[in-house]
């Protein structure tokens, strides 16, 4: 990973903590900075001790304002923008396929690049004053990062398209009755507190019950047929089913349906 300081991570109590850390550029997403976030998701995919990881921006106006336009501007070529938007793609899905759910954390407004980015995330937790806005349009350019299609399957054909079009910038209580984001914590409550509540029932999960139910909804995601997904379930039920932990649990509330059933 660079060595610059503009990505910040801890992992405290199973969880994998991410920071974009530009504040002087409001945590714009740099080639760099995405090269690192793929990097690091890639190096913690296979700790099976992660349950979950939460992705969010130093301060609290901005979690990202997009790509980082001044270094943007010296692509000029087909192929410099081909190579880009895939190299930026290939970060976001080290995310989408992450193998425990991801949550965008969205301090702050949220606009461009890194709306794609936290579409890319299985959840989306927001600040009551941050504004969200695919606003690629006003440069005159398409998303590039796989946000599209991603933002269609969240909030379906006609209200993403309405989205992209118009370029707004949406309020968090808009987003989420548009179902663009889960949940907006009402200004006074805690950003992290409320995250951290968030996660108490991941916690309290077994860790391969995380992986599997995210690897059934990644296939979802993907566009898979039924039948695979069913295919993927079979899989994932039989494995969960011989794990001790499955047995553990089954331990402590067999015997009581047992004395309940001789009454």
């Amino acid at each position: 990973m660079n060595s610059e300081n503009h990505l910040l991570f801890e992992v405290c109590d199973r969880v994998l903590y991410v920071t974009l850390n530009r504040p002087e550029k409001h945590n714009a997403l740099s080639l760099a900075l995405l090269s690192d976030i793929k990097t690091l998701f890639e190096n913690y995919s296979d700790n099976e001790n992660i349950i979950a990881a939460t992705i969010t921006g130093s301060g609290s106006k901005t979690f990202a304002a997009g790509g980082d336009l001044k270094e943007l501007s010296l692509l000029k070529t087909e192929a410099q923008a081909k190579e880009m938007s895939l190299s930026a793609k290939a970060s976001l899905n080290a995310i989408r396929n992450f193998p425990v759910p991801v949550i965008a954390v969205l301090n702050g407004n949220t606009f461009g690049g890194a709306a794609e980015l936290a579409v890319a995330c299985d959840f989306r937790i927001a600040a009551s004053h941050a504004k969200i806005g695919f606003v690629q349009g006003r440069l005159a350019l398409s998303t590039a990062w796989g946000g599209g299609p991603d933002l269609l399957q969240l909030v379906g054909r006609s209200r993403g398209l309405q989205l992209m079009l118009t370029g707004k910038m949406v309020s968090s209580d808009e987003a989420l009755s548009l179902g663009l984001i889960d949940k907006v914590v009402s200004n006074g409550d805690s950003l992290a507190n409320y995250v951290e509540e968030f996660l108490l029932p991941l916690r309290a999960q077994a860790p391969q019950v995380v992986r599997v139910f995210k690897a059934l909804s990644d296939s979802y995601r993907n566009g898979d047929s039924r039948k695979s997904m069913q295919d993927i379930e079979t899989k994932m039920f039989v494995d969960t089913w011989v794990h001790e932990d499955h047995w553990n649990a089954a331990e402590k509330i067999l015997p009581v349906r047992g004395r309940n059933n001789d009454k």
